[in-house]
């Protein structure tokens, strides 16, 4: 006897309005770092970007979405969303992105909270990183770890530029970040300072202290001089070819690596 099939029941919640010039106009102008700090909002595109955001519970402005991303999601999940469904020609307007996906998504920065006596474990100081792939990686990578805090020089890039989110794959919503005068932290932060430089101990025989703050410098110009003067110790990469230097988030991985390689997790 052939069993019966019965059709699974689809329910649709209704987007509660349709988009406006405002909102396409507010979405296009949060490329510009300013609009976004004096609204205190942030663009991620992207399935993966966009629900491992509303999943860390960095809270929605907005959401803009292809009935097709819609229609994939359950109704509990909707039903906890401020979402407008638009059309492939409006999603190509608000988009950055080259190749446009299904959704776009505006969420309110996280104001995380920051006192220096607590800090332990690694953390991650980041002196005038500027390229956005860079930084993005960088919080990946953290993330990946589990480093709870990042802190950045007023010069790094903003972590909640696109082009950072894009790369972040997420990650930024598990990752806290934190941006200020790095030297006036080091006074403040009672854990040893550990930079990552051509020069030093070789990292790979370096035993890490368990807590510590791991300093990495700009691409090109590295760590500025006020901040090398508080360092603790510098370490270095051991080079065995040709090549000039590494990418910055590619040494950071290592370093990173070679910490949590002497620790249990």
């Amino acid at each position: 006897m052939q069993a019966c099939i019965i059709p699974k029941r689809i329910i649709k919640i209704k987007a509660v309005r349709m988009l406006t010039k405002a909102d396409i106009k507010l979405v296009k102008s949060l490329g510009d770092k300013n609009v976004r700090n004096t609204n205190s909002l942030f663009v991620a595109e992207g399935n993966k970007s966009v629900v491992d955001l509303i999943i860390s519970k960095i809270k929605p402005q907005q959401i803009y979405a292809l009935a097709s991303w819609l229609n994939q999601q359950t109704p509990d999940f909707l039903s906890q969303l401020p979402f407008v469904e638009i059309s492939q020609k409006e999603l190509e307007q608000m988009s950055s992105l080259q190749s446009t996906r299904e959704v776009i998504g505006v969420f309110h920065m996280p104001k995380p909270v920051f006192n220096p006596s607590e800090l332990n474990g690694l953390i991650l100081a980041l002196d005038t990183i500027q390229d956005p792939g860079n930084l993005g990686t960088l919080i990946r990578l953290a993330d990946w770890y589990g480093v709870k805090h990042i802190l950045c020089s007023p010069q790094t890039v903003d972590c909640y530029n696109s082009k950072v989110i894009q790369s972040t794959m997420g990650s930024i919503g598990r990752v806290s970040i934190h941006y200020g005068d790095l030297a006036d932290w080091f006074k403040t932060i009672n854990l040893p300072i550990i930079a990552a430089s051509m020069e030093g101990q070789a990292s790979r025989i370096f035993d890490f202290p368990q807590d510590m703050i791991l300093l990495l410098g700009n691409e090109g110009s590295g760590i500025n001089p006020q901040l090398r003067a508080m360092v603790n110790k510098t370490i270095r990469i051991e080079k065995r070819g040709l090549a000039e230097s590494l990418n910055v988030a590619v040494a950071g991985a290592i370093l990173v690596d070679r910490y949590f390689g002497q620790f249990e997790f």
